[in-house]
């Protein structure tokens, strides 16, 4: 990674930080420095089920390990083709997760400011530390510590849906993209399948009740035990659509064939099983329509703006103006 780490600024107030072993230190602060990346958030926080989750599965969606183009090929789609031109542009990251991205981004050529707010950064300084044009932290979007209005682009994917206030979190991100700098994110969707219970909605939402009761050190463990009851009756009926939406209302399983190019049933199981924890274990889940994102990007001045159903639900990119 990137040792030099003179472009962090103070969260709280924005002012340069100095590095005294291992701590960046301000006027108003002191922040340690653990396993080489800066921390400006504890570690327990809400994000602490998806930290434990990412080191758990810090390799399962990464291209180079599934042997596909998966991640290749959304990141493609939500930058609107942009991704071939990012050599040598200034890249902000918020909410790397494990660094499937993170990996697309720095083979493509860009300069890539990351952060997570949780523990998943040392997942992804795992996965792609060895990249000298990766600078990594630990921070909230809300209070990003790196400098506004400095970015060509800002890349927010599989995120905004999971913090407090997603429109106080656009409103950050918007602060980081510099003048004619382009803004990519993602949200859940609004549907009323996925906010009533079963039968008219999905099972996911009932089991997301029960596993976020339990203690956190058991959520992981118990997610396994319901995938492992529900995968094999998904794979059984894997060609029969009529079923799968059947299982959909008794299962919370995150069931990807054939959606996903993946090789294996085992890698279709790692994925069911991480993507099942994610779906029941977040500690907020919010969703948007495309017209609630349009106008609100629109709001904060977009231009260039489109918004299409696809992927996680809704995808938006858009240009800041010049002046």
């Amino acid at each position: 990674m990137n040792k030099d780490l003179s472009m962090l600024r103070d969260p709280g107030y924005g002012m340069p930080l100095r590095q005294e072993r291992n701590s960046l230190i301000s006027e108003t602060g002191s922040y340690p420095i653990i396993d080489g990346i800066p921390r400006f958030v504890s570690a327990d926080n809400y994000a602490r089920d998806f930290g434990l989750q990412w080191k758990q599965f810090a390799r399962t969606q990464l291209d180079s390990y599934t042997g596909t183009a998966i991640s290749e090929s959304r990141l493609t789609r939500c930058l609107n083709g942009q991704l071939t031109g990012l050599k040598g542009k200034q890249v902000l990251e918020a909410g790397s997760g494990a660094g499937r991205f993170t990996e697309i981004l720095l083979k493509y050529g860009a300069i890539v400011h990351s952060f997570d707010y949780s523990v998943a950064v040392e997942a992804n300084a795992l996965n792609n530390g060895m990249s000298e044009g990766l600078t990594l932290v630990q921070a909230d979007i809300r209070a990003i510590p790196f400098p506004t209005a400095s970015y060509d682009l800002v890349i927010c994917l599989g995120v905004l849906q999971h913090t407090p206030d997603p429109e106080e979190s656009l409103r950050s991100l918007w602060r980081m993209v510099k003048p004619g700098g382009y803004l990519a994110v993602d949200h859940y969707l609004f549907k009323w399948r996925n906010v009533l219970p079963p039968p008219f909605g999905v099972a996911e939402m009932a089991y997301r009740i029960f596993l976020l009761s339990l203690p956190i050190n058991k959520r992981l463990p118990v997610t396994k035990k319901i995938v492992d009851f529900w995968f094999p009756i998904h794979w059984k009926y894997k060609n029969n659509l009529f079923l799968q939406r059947v299982l959909r209302r008794l299962s919370p399983v995150h069931f990807y064939y054939p959606v996903l190019p993946l090789k294996s049933k085992e890698l279709y199981y790692e994925w069911a099983l991480l993507d099942t924890h994610d779906g029941t274990t977040d500690y907020y889940k919010h969703h948007r329509s495309p017209k609630e994102m349009q106008q609100f990007l629109h709001s904060l001045g977009a231009e260039e703006l489109n918004v299409a159903i696809g992927g996680n639900g809704l995808e938006a990119f858009c240009k800041k103006p010049s002046a």
